[in-house]
């Protein structure tokens, strides 16, 4: 069997940004201890009863440095005895607003090998507009004090389309970025959420680039990451050679993963399952809702044509069968024209153009 992933999902932060659809609560640092020791026990538990090995852990959230190194730690030693981990990317998401350089010590001793850090944008009031409490210096700062504790796979958070963005702000943020050569960069367009502070304010009032502003500088992140030398292997996602985010590309190629912790997703056996969004009952009695089978022909297109390398005919056809993989690239035929994918006899994929409305065109491909 192949290697899992594991996904451990920690749901403190001092505030809530005002974008933010994840589940989270406000830290409270008298339950960091009982939480821990919870998903230890989680760990040891899951990996007894699946005997399975992981080759990824993601340590998300939430803000999972808020937990502090020595804790995070303790998440880890308990991971790599259930699941092993041999040879594994290792990823913690932190806040660049903590003074970090202690945390990043113990990580690194722990096996922590690869950090995402939410910068978002370089612009101090595009960065108080979207509820940011870090400012530049931390964020160097913070690449600076994990560089030094060896930890050198780093990837930083962009947010394209938000209040007061313009092109020229964008490439400030851009080129911000760059000057701390990170190995992999996430540039994500705003999605307003219903239940989210945005979600709940008048959009009028919060200054948004509009859909053809936002578009334009979507294409415009691609074309610029790409000159300086990362590939753009999923839509969202960026990275030097050698830095693609193996623990995300699980979810893409419709790979198994399992996840602990409030609110977490698992996908395992076929079956899709998840934690209820509710820290208190996971301290408890965690309750698993299941979501129902998962990794059939229309998901797998649907993840699949995330990625830039698209689908492969013959794997296509390999596990769902000549008659659906045939049928999916007859009804590609009518996008040949349309610079919104790219089509071969065995290829499928969508361009950069085609990851703006990738929606509208897989909704084409499939139903």
């Amino acid at each position: 069997m192949n290697p899992i992933g594991l996904y451990l999902h920690v749901p403190f932060c001092f505030s809530k940004c005002a974008y933010c659809d994840f589940y989270s609560n406000r830290a409270d640092v008298s339950v960091f201890d009982s939480f821990t020791d919870t998903v230890c026990e989680h760990l040891t538990e899951a990996g007894n009863r699946l005997n399975r090995p992981a080759d990824t852990l993601y340590i998300g959230g939430g803000t999972p440095s808020l937990l502090g190194g020595e804790r995070i730690a303790r998440l880890v030693t308990a991971a790599k005895k259930g699941f092993g981990l041999a040879d594994a990317e290792i990823t913690v998401e932190c806040n660049p607003k903590e003074h970090l350089a202690e945390d990043f010590k113990q990580m690194a001793a722990a096996g922590v090998n690869r950090l995402s850090l939410g910068v978002q944008s370089a612009i101090d009031g595009e960065l108080k507009a979207l509820g940011r409490r870090h400012r530049n210096e931390d964020v160097i700062r913070s690449v600076k004090d994990a560089k030094q504790n060896g930890i050198h796979n780093i990837s930083l958070d962009l947010m394209l389309g938000i209040p007061h963005q313009t092109l020229g702000s964008l490439k400030q943020s851009l080129e911000f970025l760059l000057s701390l050569d990170p190995a992999h960069i996430s540039a994500y367009i705003l999605k307003i959420e219903p239940n989210t502070p945005f979600g709940k304010t008048d959009l009028s009032l919060l200054n948004l680039p509009n859909e053809d502003e936002t578009a334009e500088m979507y294409l415009f992140v691609s074309d610029y990451l790409k000159q300086n030398g990362y590939i753009h292997y999923e839509i969202s996602n960026f990275a030097k050679p050698g830095f693609i985010s193996r623990h995300n590309t699980k979810y893409w190629l419709c790979e198994e993963y399992l996840g602990l912790g409030p609110a977490a997703y698992s996908y395992l056996n076929g079956k899709r399952f998840s934690f209820d969004r509710n820290t208190e009952q996971y301290l408890s009695c965690p309750s698993v809702t299941y979501d129902g089978d998962g990794g059939d022909f229309e998901e797998y297109v649907m993840l699949r044509l995330r990625l830039s390398d698209g689908i492969d005919r013959q794997k296509l056809t390999s596990r769902y069968g000549a008659v659906k993989a045939d049928k999916l690239f007859k009804k590609a035929e009518a996008f040949k024209n349309t610079n919104l994918i790219k089509l071969t006899e065995n290829g499928l994929s969508l361009t950069v153009r085609g990851f703006l409305v990738s929606n509208a065109v897989i909704g084409k491909l499939l139903f």
